[in-house]
C-alpha cells in the first residue's frame, strides 16, 4: 500500500493530459486553414488538483491552436509520452515561475532605496518610533513588575501542586531526560497514573497559576491603553503601529502562556501532560521560536505597510516569513520523529489489531509530515487559494483511502484464507475441491490485492479532483483495457475450470477403480494419467493462451499458420521422436507393461520403474537403470502379468520307485500350500508331468506350480528346498555326475 500514493502522484500528472492528446490522426499532422477542437481536460474544476494545477483558467484557444504537433504523435505510443512530458515541463515551468515571481524581493529593495528620498516617510518613522517609546516601555516596565511581585505566589502554588504528585514520578522527573525523549518511550503504563481528584487539583492550582501568568499582561495592556487614551500618541501612522505590534505582541505571549500552562518546565506538580523536565522545556523552547519569528515578521510586515509598502509589495516578504516559520516546524518534526514514533507506536510486543499499522505508522509519519509542510508553503508561495484547506483535503483524502485499502486488504485476506483453509494447518479433514483450490490462494490473493490497490488509487485521484471514474469509463483506450483484462480474466478461470474438471474425474476414476478391487485397471489409468494430462493441459492453455492474445488485438491466425508450419518442420526432424511417442502410446494402451513389472525387451530384463511419454526406465537384476526408447521395444516379455508357472525339475536315481517319488513331491507341494504364507502365492495343486528325460545319471522328473504374478521364483526355491530335505528323511536319491561319486570314493574309501 506505500507504493499507492506515489502512483497516484504519477496518474494525476498523466490523467492531467488532455485526451485529445493521447492520439492524433494521420489528417492532423497536415497544414489545415481550421484549427483544431481544444481537447477537454480530465481534471474536475474547483477541486485541489484544478487549484494546484491553474486548469481552472487554462490558455486560450488561439495558443492552443497555434502549437504545432511534434513529429511521431500518429501513434498512441508517442502521442502519450510525448504529450505527457510538454505537458509536466509546461505545468512545472509554470510552476517555478510563479514562485520565482511571488518571492521576488526586487520591489521591495527599491521601496527601501527610495525611502531615505521621501521626508513624509521619514517623519512619520520617527513619530513611530517615538510612539513605541511612549506607550510599550512604560507596558513593559509595568509588565516586568508585577512578573517579579507574582514570583512569590507562583512558586508556593507550584509547591503546592507537588504535594499531590507520587514518588514514584517524582523519580521518574528526576532520572527521565533528554535521551529518554529521543528514545520515543511512551507514556507510563495504567496503573501509576494519578488518580481523577489528584490531578483535578493539580488542575485547579495550573489555572491558578495561568491566572498569575496573565496578569502582568493585562497590566502591559492597561498602560498602554492608557497612554493612547490620554492623547500622548498624535499622529495617525504612529498610533496605527502602536496597536498593531500591541496586539500582535498579546497574542503571541497569551499563546506562550497557554503553552506554558500545557507543558510547565521546571514546575513538574502543575504539568498536566506527562512528560518529562527536559522534553517540556524543549517543547517551550520550540513555541517561542515559532511565536517569536511570527512576531517579528508581522511587526517588520505591518510597520512597512504603515510607512508606505503596498500589499504586493509586502507579499514576497510574508511569503519568505512563513518559509522560516514552516522550516522550523520541519525542523521541529525531525527532532521529535522518534518521541512522537513512540507515541504512535505504542507498547512493544502489542498484538491489538491495529498495532502492526500503528508500528509501521510510527516508522514513516515525519515523511507525510515533512512533504505536507514544505508543499503547504510552495501552494502559498504559488498563489493557490486557501492553500491549507486543499492540501489538507488532498492529506486527508490520501490517508483515508489508504485505511479503507489496508482494511480491506486485511479483510479479504482472512476471507479468503476461511474459505479456502491450509490442510496442513487444520486438522480437520477437507473436502477434495477445497485442497484442489488451496493452490489457487496466492494467485486469487494477488488479484484481490490487486483490485483494492487500482480501487484505492481511483478513489484517491477522484478526491483530489481527478476525474479518474469518468475517465476510465468514457475513454476509449482504458475501456478497450477493461473489457481486454475482463475477457482475459474469465478465459483464464474457465481454463483452469476445464483443467480442475479433467484432473477431478481423471483422478475420481482411479480412486473408484482402486476402491471395486480393479487393481489392475488402476493401475493402468494412473500409468495412462501423466501423458493425458500433459496432452489436455497443453490444449486447454494453448487455446485459451490465443484467446487472450486475440482480446488484446493479437491476430491469432498468423500464430496458428507459422506454428503449423513450425510443427511440419519439427515433425520431418524428428521422426523418431514421433515414433516413440506413438509406439509408447500404443504400448500403454494395450496394456503392455506397467510400473513394477518384470518384463524382457529390447535384450534386456528388469522391473519397470517408471513409463514417460517416450522412454521406458528399466531397473535390472543387478540394480542398473537401463532408459529404452519405445521405438526399440519389438517384443514385450511381460512375467508379472495375470499368472506364472514355478517350472520343476527334479533328478532321482534309476533304482527308485517312481510312485513313491511322485507321492513324496504330491505331499510336499500340499503342504506348502496349507501354509498361509505360501497358500497365498500357490493358486493350484502341483502338476506333475512324469518322467521327462533318461539323463547320464539320473531320471528327470518335471512339473508346475501355478502362482500369482512374479512369485513363481520364490515358490520354487521353497519347494526345491522341502524336497532336498524331504528326499534326505526318505533316502531317495539325488544322483550327481559319475566323476564326482568316483572322486567322493576315493576321498572316503579306507586306506
Amino acid at each position: 500500500m506505500r507504493v499507492v500514493l506515489r502512483l497516484a502522484l504519477f496518474f494525476a500528472l498523466a490523467l492531467a493530459v488532455p485526451a485529445g492528446a493521447q492520439v492524433l490522426s494521420v489528417a492532423a499532422l497536415t497544414t489545415t486553414a481550421k484549427a483544431p477542437a481544444k481537447p477537454a481536460s480530465t481534471i474536475i474544476p474547483g477541486s485541489p488538483l484544478a487549484a494546484l494545477t491553474g486548469v481552472a483558467n487554462p490558455p486560450s484557444a488561439k495558443a492552443d491552436a497555434d502549437v504545432p504537433a511534434p513529429f511521431g504523435t500518429n501513434a498512441i505510443g508517442f502521442s502519450l509520452t510525448g504529450g505527457l512530458g510538454l505537458e509536466a515541463k509546461r505545468s512545472f515551468g509554470d510552476f517555478v515561475a510563479a514562485i520565482q515571481q511571488s518571492t521576488r524581493l526586487g520591489p521591495v529593495l527599491g521601496w527601501l532605496r527610495g525611502f531615505p528620498g521621501v521626508p513624509l516617510r521619514v517623519a512619520h518613522l520617527r513619530g513611530i518610533a517615538m510612539a513605541l517609546l511612549i506607550t510599550l516601555l512604560p507596558g513593559l516596565l509595568v509588565e516586568q513588575l508585577l512578573r517579579l511581585g507574582l514570583i512569590a505566589p507562583r512558586r508556593m502554588l507550584a509547591g503546592r501542586a507537588m504535594a499531590y504528585l507520587p514518588a514514584h514520578q517524582l523519580a521518574d522527573e528526576a532520572e527521565q531526560g533528554l535521551a529518554d525523549a529521543e528514545a520515543g518511550e511512551t507514556d507510563s503504563p495504567p496503573h501509576r497514573r494519578l488518580s481523577l481528584r489528584a490531578w483535578a487539583r493539580r488542575a485547579g492550582l495550573a489555572v491558578l497559576h495561568l491566572g498569575l501568568c496573565l496578569v502582568p499582561l493585562l497590566g502591559f495592556a492597561i498602560i498602554v491603553q492608557g497612554v493612547l487614551s490620554a492623547g500622548l500618541v498624535t499622529q495617525r501612522t504612529g498610533h496605527l503601529a502602536v496597536v498593531g505590534i500591541t496586539n500582535a505582541y498579546l497574542v503571541g505571549r497569551i499563546a506562550l502562556e497557554v503553552l506554558r500552562f500545557l507543558v510547565a518546565p521546571r514546575a513538574p506538580g502543575l504539568r498536566l501532560m506527562h512528560l518529562p523536565e527536559a522534553r517540556a522545556q524543549l517543547v517551550m523552547a520550540w513555541g517561542w521560536a515559532l511565536l517569536a519569528t511570527s512576531f517579528f515578521g508581522y511587526v517588520l510586515v505591518s510597520v512597512g505597510e504603515v510607512l508606505g509598502l503596498t500589499p504586493i509589495e509586502a507579499a514576497p516578504v510574508v511569503r519568505l516569513i512563513a518559509l522560516v516559520v514552516h522550516i522550523e516546524l520541519a525542523f521541529i518534526i525531525w527532532q521529535s520523529r522518534r518521541v512522537v514514533g513512540g507515541w504512535i507506536g505504542g507498547r512493544p510486543g502489542s498484538t491489538r489489531s491495529l498495532s502492526g499499522f500503528r508500528r509501521r505508522l510510527a516508522r514513516i509519519w515525519y515523511i507525510p509530515a515533512l512533504f505536507y509542510i514544505l508543499a503547504l508553503w510552495v501552494a502559498l508561495a504559488a498563489g493557490v487559494h486557501n492553500a491549507f484547506v486543499v492540501l489538507l483535503r488532498i492529506v486527508l483524502v490520501a490517508a483515508a483511502a489508504m485505511l479503507v485499502g489496508r482494511l480491506a486488504w486485511r479483510g479479504s485476506a482472512s476471507l479468503l484464507e476461511r474459505a479456502l483453509p491450509d490442510p496442513a494447518r487444520n486438522e480437520n479433514r477437507h473436502s477434495p475441491f477445497i485442497v484442489r483450490a488451496r493452490a489457487y490462494h496466492p494467485l486469487l490473493r494477488s488479484l484481490i490485492r490487486g483490485f483494492i490497490a487500482v480501487l484505492v488509487l481511483v478513489v484517491i485521484l477522484q478526491g483530489w479532483g481527478v476525474n479518474a471514474f469518468g475517465w476510465l469509463l468514457t475513454n476509449p483506450f482504458s475501456r478497450s483495457l477493461i473489457g481486454a483484462f475482463i475477457d482475459i480474466l474469465i478465459t483464464v478461470a474457465v481454463a483452469l475450470l476445464l483443467w480442475e474438471v479433467t484432473n477431478g474425474l481423471m483422478n475420481g476414476r482411479i480412486e473408484r477403480l482402486s476402491s471395486t478391487g480393479r487393481v489392475r485397471q488402476a493401475a493402468r489409468l494412473h500409468t495412462l494419467v501423466p501423458m493425458l494430462k500433459a496432452s489436455i493441459g497443453v490444449s486447454i492453455f494453448l487455446v485459451a493462451g490465443l484467446i487472450c492474445l486475440s482480446k488484446i488485438g493479437v491476430n491469432a491466425a498468423p500464430l496458428l499458420a507459422g506454428a503449423g508450419v513450425l510443427g511440419i518442420a519439427i515433425g520431418f526432424g524428428s521422426q523418431k521422436l514421433v515414433q516413440d511417442i506413438i509406439t509408447g502410446l500404443f504400448l500403454l494402451l494395450e496394456d503392455a507393461m506397467q510400473v513394477g513389472d518384470s518384463v524382457s525387451l529390447a535384450g534386456m530384463s528388469g522391473t519397470v520403474e517408471r513409463l514417460s511419454i517416450r522412454t521406458i526406465r528399466l531397473r535390472g537384476g543387478d540394480g542398473s537403470v537401463n532408459i529404452i526408447p519405445f521405438s526399440a521395444v519389438t517384443t514385450v516379455t511381460n512375467m508379472t502379468r495375470d499368472f506364472s508357472y514355478a517350472q520343476l525339475s527334479i533328478q532321482v536315481g534309476y533304482k527308485e520307485d517312481l510312485s513313491r517319488v511322485y507321492a513324496v513331491l504330491t505331499d510336499i507341494a500340499f503342504a506348502m500350500r496349507k501354509e498361509a504364507s505360501w497358500g497365498a502365492m500357490i493358486r493350484d495343486d502341483l502338476q506333475l508331468f512324469g518322467l521327462d528325460q533318461f539323463g547320464p545319471s539320473s531320471l528327470v522328473i518335471t512339473g508346475q506350480i501355478r502362482t500369482g504374478p512374479g512369485q513363481h521364483w520364490g515358490v520354487r526355491r521353497e519347494f526345491y528346498a522341502r524336497v532336498k530335505s524331504r528326499f534326505e528323511v526318505e533316502n531317495i536319491e539325488i544322483p550327481y555326475s559319475a566323476l564326482v561319486r568316483f572322486a567322493a570314493e576315493e576321498k572316503t574309501a579306507p586306506p
